[in-house]
């Protein structure tokens, strides 16, 4: 069916719409009678953001007459009276009676005029459910769009009274709205039917992978206290703080994931007012579920589907033998586990070993390889499979990211081309899959380009190595002068090797608005994606550009294109990814300094522009309002914007109380974001009444500790606070009731913690391993409560390593003493594998993770080298030997990867010149060799290819970092002509004077003068930059500047070079003084260039958008320059930036107001620790008593979301 049909439909859902909504229509016999809901206040915001993605799709939406828009006010009693409003507000219509297409017969156009007559007919919601399902794609897009809000009240509000049909109805018309719920708004309806279960499950099953990790164990949860009220006739707990099961609105129902908090969190968006519960009274007599419920029945497993790969440890274990076998024969076992990633290593290896131990015989079990879906990821013993077996292995490992997947894929092809003597090159490549990733470079560079075009479907989608990802562009590409879009896209992950001399002359035609190019430009690096702009910028004007791109390449724009872009308009940022830089210059040049509510709302991602400026200046009386708004995009929230948030939304409310905080109640202190809560000031922390206590513990648990410094009063202050509201003795604690104070239980004080009883101590250490940040003066008190309780680390079992392990982190030679064993290893990999990626820049030590991982590196250097390790089932205790091998080998170093680091120099001397030239590419990214391993890398260098001036541009791009090892005349004499070589070792730490040595030898080599540096020079050059004279930086052409300004302030320049960038800044930009915000933020380190009086005259109101890296290069004399307004400025992140150095600096007025800055102001009322804060210290004498063994096996990671999913796990896995 063609444009025209669509149009035309949509035409006739509006005059439908219009008809329906002013009653001019006869109710139709026999239908199914699930009524509207009434639209909660935000409805407008909720359908019109999923309409839009029906437009972005390319569906047209027709223009609205006059004689629709006039009767909106005689309307506003029925949803449906919004659908023509909410269409005509979609920018960009076409008109609605367009003539038809000529593909287009008249039977056809009859279609259309009958299914909306039909339409206009239908009284309620199920019998357009019907229609709208027999409709074509462009209109059913737009109506399901609106529909599927509304759809998700009606089943909130009463799904148990629906019917089977009417409730699957109800489901595929919500599905657009689950997949775009965030985490905060996730709820889920309270019924328990097996039938009603299993058609949710099937929903949540089809949106599996665009939910959060937060919002598939609430999911878990549910379905947890669904059977257990089903099947079992239970509950899983009972609420704390004295709510009934029955519950009030937005009490706990149940939760098995990453917060505590309740999955039937008030939601207003979704008329939660009338939201139906279980009736859970006396006479329904329901008892709490006994300590081991077996609920995980084969029809459970069934309906859980993908989420079993979420299943804590303990319940995989728990699963009886029978179920879980009954589950593998069903033809329902291979969907449920079929590309599920992020499956955690230990449960994987668990189902897998229960499945091949107690499910079938090991010859039956290789057999039915094709059917382990994801579990395949965690197969053991590759080594013994034949040809076949290994290629159907190898067919189910790509949604596998277990830390020792790339080593098992190595051996399976190594498999494949020792036992493979009858295929082609060509017919290998096919056979591998994406799989072809984990063949040798050797063998890559000796294929074909025909061999590689005929396998080209397999190469653009498997995972490569900027080394791996070169070599076959090369080949594929081969002497090519330049590249159309279509080629280009056919290459995939493979485009991270094209050259950016290539990718300039790219052009924007099949490119622009292609999801393709979206998913390609996530691999590029940032020379190419500058490369790729700067050719669609040649083809199309700024506004198309900014319309056409997908974020991953929109975040590259520079502001000098977003301002010839023609943005007017806040409902064009949104649905967009762009960088903070980029939202602060659009906000100030469409909205100036001031915004309001609504559209505060309409900013997604740009709100990271909005200034504390702006935030001031919203109305006292809407401060609640904008809090609760800005809550709901914290994920992209700076520390100052929270701060002054805060700040202004408690002015507000002490003005209407007159400053009295004391005597707010529960439903005031329930309406403050707890981000926003945990910034009240101590002393009004301290003095909150016991009456706010169930919700202040509410939004304990919910609360992210992350906004405030790691020295922060408010730490304490709030710990004291909630554990004041458990009003009960350390020792008379349960479990359950110490784990109430969610993150904050990583701020208890250890000598507090050993006062618990066993069981409450027991849980509470477990809830500690997940801990992002312990306090610096708890740590050493605490690793001796947990050795005095669990006794010495070297003895632990396996289970308690993997409840308590990350808590060695505390104390490195705790793990530098840890046993030998396969066990050990295999736990310290997945450990690492699960703490989150360190930041290439550290942040300042008050917003610092505690996590120091070089002693968990180095130990697991020790045992990935080890020849012999102690088998893991073995109960025996033996003596180990250990060897550590000679030399390090093709195998372990692609094993190791930055874990190479720790070979000794001697080790590195010993590799064979053979080795050396294959792992080159691996051992060439890492950055922080000390000088004696780069001297011997340098000499098996030379040892391999003769003089360093010998090296041609593809070896240089290889060595990468290890090129830190030559002198500066070494490097004066390289041959580089390419941008991309440069940036391959833009990343290494390269001196001033090797840095002025390598823009030598590519000006030399690549002829090219200062006055032709364009901004594909500038952004390629990196650290580079800074090896031009001072006095060349002047000539830097004007407009290249401009562009790649952004990508100049990244370089870590000496200061005689900041200066003259500074000034080459300053003649672009204008004076300093007149500098806005975005401007301020891609400055970068060229701020730190600005003398003493230019950094006293900028505006406060953008030192918060300065770079924290710049803030520690900027000398001492010129930091004392800023006011004590200016510092009190800064932002907290700024502030703690500042070095000892500098402060010592500072007046102690000046230091008064970087503390208040940071977040360090002392309160009027002191805040101590010990008994002060309700900590009561243990006896010196008598030992601690030994705490329960028994529980779950907590999977333990950093950060906030995951301390809740610990805790969660102990208060309803096993803590009853």
């Amino acid at each position: 069916m063609g444009l025209y049909r669509e149009v035309l439909i949509l035409s006739c859902l509006v005059q439908w719409a219009t008809v329906m909504s002013q009653g001019m229509m006869e109710k139709p016999f026999n239908q199914s009678t699930i009524e509207f809901p009434r639209p909660p206040a935000d409805f407008r915001e909720m359908a019109k953001k999923l309409m839009r993605t029906c437009f972005q799709k390319g569906y047209q939406v027709p223009v609205m007459n006059n004689s629709l828009n006039s009767s909106y006010g005689q309307m506003m009693e029925s949803p449906i009276s919004i659908f023509p409003e909410l269409l005509s507000s979609l920018t960009q219509p076409v008109p609605s009676h367009s003539k038809p297409q000529s593909n287009e017969t008249i039977e056809e156009q009859e279609s259309v005029w009958n299914i909306a007559e039909k339409m206009r007919n239908s009284t309620n919601m199920g019998h357009m459910i019907d229609l709208m399902r027999n409709s074509t794609e462009g209109p059913r897009c737009f109506m399901r769009a609106f529909m599927a809000p509304l759809s998700w009240i009606r089943i909130m509000q009463n799904g148990t009274d629906f019917n089977k049909e009417d409730l699957k109805k109800l489901l595929w018309t919500a599905k657009p709205f689950l997949e775009t719920m965030p985490p905060s708004s996730f709820v889920l309806p309270a019924f328990s039917q097996s039938s009603h279960l299993a058609e949710m499950m099937k929903v949540f099953g089809e949106v599996f992978r665009v939910l959060s990790e937060e919002q598939r164990n609430a999911v878990i949860g549910w379905i947890k206290e669904g059977v257990a009220l089903n099947e079992f006739k239970c509950l899983l707990k009972v609420p704390a703080f004295g709510i009934q099961p029955s519950g009030s609105l937005g009490k706990p129902i149940i939760q098995n994931g990453p917060s505590v908090k309740s999955v039937m969190t008030t939601m207003n968006v979704l008329g939660a007012q009338e939201i139906q519960h279980p009736v859970m009274n006396a006479s329904t007599a329901l008892q709490k579920c006994p300590p081991k419920m077996h609920w995980l029945k084969a029809n459970v497993l069934t309906m859980m589907g993908p989420f079993l790969s979420r299943l804590s440890l303990e319940e995989a274990k728990t699963i009886p033998k029978e179920e879980l076998c009954e589950f593998f024969r069903s033809p329902d076992f291979s969907p449920s586990f079929q590309n599920v990633n992020g499956i955690q290593p230990a449960l994987g290896r668990t189902l897998f070993q229960r499945l091949k131990q107690e499910c079938s015989s090991s010859d039956n079990f290789t057999q039915n390889l094709d059917r382990l879906g994801s579990l395949a990821c965690f197969f053991d013993g590759v080594q013994s499979l034949n040809l076949n077996l290994s290629r159907k292995l190898l067919s189910q490992l790509d949604a596998c990211n277990n830390p020792e997947i790339d080593k098992v894929k190595r051996q399976l092809v190594q498999n494949i081309l020792e036992n493979d003597s009858n295929s082609s090159s060509s017919e290998i490549l096919l056979s591998l899959g994406s799989a072809v990733s984990a063949l040798p470079l050797s063998w890559l560079s000796h294929f074909t380009s025909e061999d590689l075009n005929n396998a080209l479907t397999n190469l653009s989608q498997a995972s490569w190595s900027p080394a791996r990802a070169k070599t076959l562009a090369k080949k594929l590409l081969e002497a090519a002068k330049n590249i159309s879009g279509e080629k280009l896209l056919s290459l995939g992950t493979m485009v991270r090797g094209v050259a950016s001399s290539l990718l300039k002359n790219v052009k924007a035609e099949g490119l622009l608005g292609n999801e393709a190019l979206n998913t390609m430009s996530k691999k590029m690096s940032s020379l190419q994606r500058t490369a790729l702009l700067e050719a669609f910028r040649r083809d199309v004007n700024a506004s198309e550009l900014v319309k056409g791109l997908p974020d991953s390449l929109l975040s590259s724009l520079s502001l000098s294109t977003l301002e010839k872009a023609n943005l007017s308009s806040v409902d064009q940022l949104q649905g967009r990814g762009w960088t903070r830089a980029q939202s602060a210059f659009l906000l100030k040049k469409i909205l100036g300094n001031k915004i309001n509510l609504g559209e505060l709302r309409k900013l997604g991602q740009a709100v990271q522009g909005v200034t504390c400026e702006m935030i001031e200046k919203i109305n006292r009386t809407d401060a609640l309002e904008m809090a609760q708004t800005l809550n709901n995009s914290c994920a992209w929230l700076s520390r100052v914007q929270i701060r002054c948030t805060a700040q202004k939304l408690f002015a507000s409310l002490e003005e209407q109380r007159q400053g009295n905080f004391s005597n707010f109640n529960n439903s005031e202190i329930q309406a403050i974001p707890a981000v926003m809560l945990i910034h009240l000031p101590v002393e009004k922390i301290q003095n909150l009444s016991d009456a706010v206590c169930p919700a202040f513990m509410e939004k304990m648990n919910q609360v992210n500790l992350s906004s405030l410094p790691n020295s922060s009063p408010a730490r304490s202050a709030l710990t004291k606070r909630a554990i004041g509201c458990l009003k009960r003795n350390a020792s008379d604690l349960s479990a359950a009731e110490v784990l109430t104070l969610g993150p904050l239980v990583c701020e208890l004080d250890p000598a507090w913690i050993s006062s618990l009883n066993p069981a409450t101590l027991n849980s509470t250490l477990q809830a500690l391993a997940s801990c992002q940040y312990i306090q610096q003066q708890h740590r050493e008190h605490l690793f001796r409560l947990l050795t005095t309780t669990y006794g010495d680390p070297t003895l632990w079992s396996e289970e308690d390593m993997r409840v308590l392990g990350p808590l060695l982190l505390l104390n490195d030679t705790a793990i530098e003493k840890l046993p030998s064993k396969s066990w050990v290893k295999s736990y310290l990999s997945d450990l690492m594998d699960s703490l989150p990626s360190q930041p290439v820049v550290p942040p300042p030590k008050e917003f610092r993770s505690w996590f120091d991982l070089s002693a968990l590196r180095r130990k697991l250097f020790e045992l990935q080298t080890s020849i012999t390790l102690q088998n893991r089932r073995k109960r025996e205790v033996i003596s180990t030997v250990v060897y550590t091998l000679i030399e390090p080998t093709l195998t372990y170093i692609e094993d190791l990867k930055q874990g190479n680091v720790y070979w000794t120099p001697a080790q590195f001397s010993k590799m064979t010149v053979q080795t050396f030239k294959d792992v080159v590419p691996t051992l060439g990214e890492i950055t922080n060799y000390s000088t004696e391993q780069l001297a011997a890398l340098r000499a098996k260098t030379l040892e391999a290819w003769g003089s360093v001036s010998m090296l041609n541009e593809s070896q240089i791009a290889d060595l990468g970092c290890i090129c830190q090892g030559f002198s500066a005349e070494e490097l004066g004499n390289l041959s580089i002509a390419s941008l991309d070589t440069l940036e391959t070792m833009t990343t290494c730490n390269f001196t001033q004077t090797q840095r002025t040595a390598v823009w030598q030898a590519f000006e030399r080599v690549a002829g090219i003068n200062v006055s032709r540096i364009g901004q594909l020079e500038m952004v390629g050059l990196g650290q580079f930059i800074c090896g031009l004279k001072p006095s060349h930086i002047d000539q830097l052409n004007s407009s290249s500047f401009r562009e790649s300004v952004e990508a100049l302030g990244r370089a870590p320049c000496p200061l005689n070079i900041r200066e003259h960038l500074k000034e080459k800044a300053v003649a672009e930009f204008g004076k300093s003084h007149n500098w806005t915000e975005a401007q301020v933020s891609i400055m970068g380190n060229i701020v730190a260039g600005l003398s003493a009086d230019e950094l006293g005259s900028l505006n406060s109101a953008v030192l918060p958008f300065i770079q924290p890296s710049a803030i520690p290069l900027i000398s001492s004399d010129r930091l004392a320059a800023l006011s004590v307004s200016q510092l009190k400025a800064l932002g907290p992140d700024n502030a703690a930036a500042v070095t000892e150095a500098q402060r010592s600096g500072l007046r102690d007025d000046q230091k008064a107001a970087l503390d208040e800055a940071v977040g360090l102001k002392t309160a009027r009322t002191e805040v101590t620790t010990g008994n002060s804060t309700g900590i009561s210290s243990p006896g010196s004498s008598g030992s601690v008593p030994l705490p329960l063994k028994g529980g779950a096996a907590v999977e333990s990671m950093a950060g906030c979301v995951l301390l809740m999913q610990a805790i969660a796990l102990l208060l309803f896995g096993y803590i009853f």
